[in-house]
């Protein structure tokens, strides 16, 4: 990302932001239209059922519980999102049939299903921008703001394939602040906004725990029992309207599915994809030697199929070695002495998730670029492995889908002779060691009072 060269005052750093903006701005007048991925067409059907009735969108009773199948313009899917998502694409659904009654498929519906994720991000830069540039200055505050607005990944993940992470990044970003801040009841509030948004959100929840406990000094009770129980009301006004109406053991069970994907790596760049190529490359080497089983295009393996061939159970090994990175995590905010090692922190657990859990999706990584803009913003130290995420992030995402169908990858997978998602992932693999060793050799600094 560029950034002001040579003059350091203040009214330069305010003329690159104002292009920075309008330039993301035109970005995602442009983006918002696209169709986007096959995603999308699933928000569609959640946000025209969710107009209609939200709360019914799980299935209502039963025994067992019903799995309620919804149904728009010839599509027929069923609800595996927490309710806060469904909240939002209701909301949109509702705004959409007031501007198209027949609620058709057009460019426009496209635009509203992506437009709460950018007012999300435009909250964010305007948190920034206000409360980050009291207390950090200016020059972080504008430096986070452009990093976040014309982060190649973001803007990829949201405005052009229409992803619902960017529904989670101020929730997460807000709840590592105010716990670092030591305002617990914030920090539990935007934690279970955030978990009931997206389940990947939980994988941040430990480092907000410890930091929460670490930063209540004296009084961390109180504070863990201020996060605890505003995170309990929190959950408890989201969820109450389906328990009101009896659909509580149907969002069980739609959630429960999430845990039930059968695959190693739904492509993401991660160890797991790696261990795909070479599951895969073994097992066509009789038919295609060795030329052919290593060059081959990488697809999606699933665990079972794998457990067949003989090999161990992922997702047990996923469930482990993510485990073992919350501790490290948890174990970590010892260290931590600013608010930019704690969100770099939060980034890092985030980061481990991807990389290490099996079914994890090609877009996975991305909420961790926002917590990492933010520590980059803050501390220099960390501008070289936000770049490199974000690239990491924009490439996963690109080089399975393009800018839309009609926009497909311009690279072909097979240009460097070993798919190149396995070389990313190889580099991705580094990147993550990389960053694990500067977070093991921080000695925790106090921040310097303002």
């Amino acid at each position: 990302m560029l950034t002001p060269v040579g003059s350091e005052s203040e009214s330069a750093w305010r003329t690159w932001l104002l292009c920075a903006l309008l330039a993301g701005a035109a970005l995602r007048v442009v983006a918002l239209p696209l169709r986007g991925t096959g995603d999308v067409t699933v928000w569609k059907v959640w946000s025209f059922a969710g107009a209609h009735d939200v709360t019914g969108m799980y299935g209502v009773g039963g025994s067992p519980p019903e799995r309620r199948v919804l149904h728009w313009n010839g599509e027929a899917m069923t609800v595996d999102y927490p309710p806060v998502t469904l909240y939002a694409l209701a909301a949109m659904g509702h705004a959409y049939q007031w501007f198209d009654p027949l609620f058709r498929d057009t460019a426009a519906l496209s635009v509203f299903i992506k437009l709460p994720g950018v007012l999300l991000e435009i909250a964010l830069l305007a948190l920034a921008l206000t409360w980050g540039r009291r207390r950090y200055g200016a020059r972080a505050a504008m430096w986070t703001c452009g990093a976040l607005w014309l982060n190649p990944a973001l803007l990829l993940d949201g405005p052009v394939l229409g992803y619902l992470d960017p529904l989670i990044f101020l929730p997460l970003v807000v709840a590592v602040a105010a716990a670092w801040g030591g305002t617990a009841w914030l920090a539990g509030a935007c934690a279970a906004v955030a978990v009931l948004t997206k389940p990947q959100a939980v994988f941040v929840v430990p480092v907000i725990v410890a930091l929460v406990a670490r930063r209540g000094g004296r009084d961390r009770w109180r504070s863990a029992t201020s996060f605890v129980v505003a995170g309990a009301v929190t959950a408890m006004i989201v969820l109450l309207p389906y328990v009101l109406r009896g659909a509580w053991w149907n969002l069980v069970q739609a959630l429960s599915r999430l845990a039930s994907h059968d695959m190693l790596s739904a492509q993401a760049a991660n160890i797991w994809w790696i261990a795909t190529w070479i599951i895969r490359a073994v097992d066509g080497l009789p038919e295609w030697g060795w030329s052919g089983a290593l060059t081959q295009e990488v697809r999606i393996l699933g665990i079972s199929a794998a457990m067949v061939a003989g090999y161990p159970n992922a997702r047990i090994i996923g469930v482990l070695l993510v485990g073992l990175a919350l501790l490290f995590a948890m174990w970590r905010t010892v260290r931590v002495g600013s608010l930019a090692d704690a969100v770099a922190l939060a980034a890092w657990s985030a980061y481990a998730y991807a990389m290490l859990g099996a079914q994890v999706h090609e877009n996975h990584l991305v909420p961790a670029v926002p917590l990492m803009a933010v520590a980059a913003g803050l501390d220099r130290r960390f501008r070289p492995v936000f770049w490199s995420m974000s690239a990491i992030a924009a490439l996963n995402l690109y080089l399975f889908y393009g800018l839309a169908p009609e926009y497909p990858p311009l690279v072909p997978r097979r240009i460097t002779v070993v798919d190149v998602t396995v070389l990313l992932s190889i580099v991705n693999v580094g990147v993550f060691i990389w960053f694990t060793r500067r977070l093991r050799s921080a000695r925790a600094v106090a921040e310097a009072p303002r």
